[in-house]
């Protein structure tokens, strides 16, 4: 059996979705691999459409929130192509080419640009490799309504009515969670957590951070915090690859309430050793917390599909946010004073996020690829 995740490099998420999913194959000894869907076109396209993607949602959030929305309310006639699709599908040949010599049985995607390029290759009937949507955020993205797919697998079952009032078929629909590293599902004590990454045991750790790229007014809010944090308590800054705000944080940063962290492989051990996080809510990064069952604040920094899972995670009682830096800041310490209201919060996750989703998509695809043979 031959299984490919196509992702894409718009964000760490899809990647990190990806390698997710292919941490659970490999230990299933499936032959796996991720690969770029935009470079079986060229690696310039890929680095053009990813770089600028990056480019608008760190340098101007507001207008590429306004496109996000506007995608969101125009979204393509039936029977007419958008214009996406049509660049995604000028790629598509490459693809073919790959997945048939390769003997490729199902094409696992974690970006709806792969799944417009493998919704192409579906259209000729005598293309048999099957094809599998995996949504990253808790929303139905602009663009799924032209995909087709063996299966979508969405981040929770109250998304349902989302993709169903876009055509998709609720049979096809697989509400397994977004699939996340198995680390995340592993827990340590706090003070175990915390003896290992050398933070003060005493004091109750709030963990602030903000994807990969490190964005939005962190900087601005962790001074604010440093202000406003009870003595018992201690700063956790995670700036992602962002070395400018790892700079800026240093000249702040006192050994008895912060702690300045660039890139880390350690997410899950900061997180076990977390009593509240406060985070941007990307997808991953969300279920990442929510799986560690952690009270959450979540910063509205970039539009687009964060403001949707910020809608889903608030509308849900999942976490709180504020319209303002201080509000946020606020909130995090209400966690702080209120044991039994960050408890209350974290019971509730872990009712709703104890899926393995990684091992869910795995299995479904290993399961549908044997019952075609």
């Amino acid at each position: 059996m031959k299984i490919v995740i196509l992702s894409c490099n718009t964000g760490g998420g899809h990647n990190s979705a990806a390698a997710a999913i292919k941490e659970y194959l490999d230990s299933k000894a499936i032959d796996c691999e991720i690969k770029d869907a935009l470079a079986f076109d060229s690696r310039l396209k890929s680095e053009v459409i990813s770089k600028g993607h990056v480019l608008l949602y760190k340098k101007a959030p507001t207008l590429f929130g306004a496109g996000y929305h506007y995608a969101e309310k125009h979204p393509s006639k039936p029977g007419n192509e958008s214009m996406l699709y049509m660049i995604m599908k000028s790629g598509t040949d490459s693809l073919h080419d790959y997945l048939i010599e390769n003997e490729v049985d199902a094409v696992i995607c974690t970006h709806v640009f792969a799944s417009m390029m493998m919704t192409e290759l579906k259209n000729d009937e005598d293309f048999h490799v099957k094809s599998y949507f995996v949504a990253t955020d808790y929303t139905c993205y602009p663009g799924v309504d032209e995909v087709i797919a063996d299966a979508f697998f969405i981040a929770h079952p109250h998304l349902i009515p989302d993709y169903t009032n876009f055509g998709i078929p609720e049979e096809k629909l697989v509400p397994t969670g977004i699939p996340i590293k198995r680390a995340f599902y592993r827990s340590l004590a706090q003070e175990k957590a915390k003896e290992m990454l050398d933070l003060p045991k005493d004091k109750k750790i709030v963990l602030l951070m903000c994807g990969s790229m490190g964005c939005g007014p962190i900087f601005k809010l962790g001074k604010m915090l440093l202000k406003s944090l009870p003595e018992d308590s201690f700063l956790a800054v995670i700036c992602g690859s962002n070395q400018k705000l790892v700079k800026k944080f240093e000249k702040i940063a006192t050994e008895d309430k912060m702690r300045v962290v660039g890139y880390t492989n350690k997410m899950n051990l900061y997180m076990d050793a977390a009593y509240v996080v406060m985070t941007k809510p990307g997808g991953l990064s969300s279920t990442e917390a929510a799986t560690k069952a952690l009270p959450m604040v979540l910063m509205n920094v970039v539009a687009g599909c964060e403001t949707r899972n910020l809608d889903f995670f608030l509308r849900n009682g999942f976490a709180v946010s504020a319209k303002n830096l201080k509000g946020l800041s606020d909130e995090a310490v209400a966690f702080l004073w209120d044991e039994i209201r960050a408890k209350t919060t974290s019971d509730l996750l872990k009712e709703e996020f104890s899926t393995y989703a990684a091992g869910e998509i795995g299995d479904y695809v290993i399961d549908a690829v044997y019952d075609n043979a």
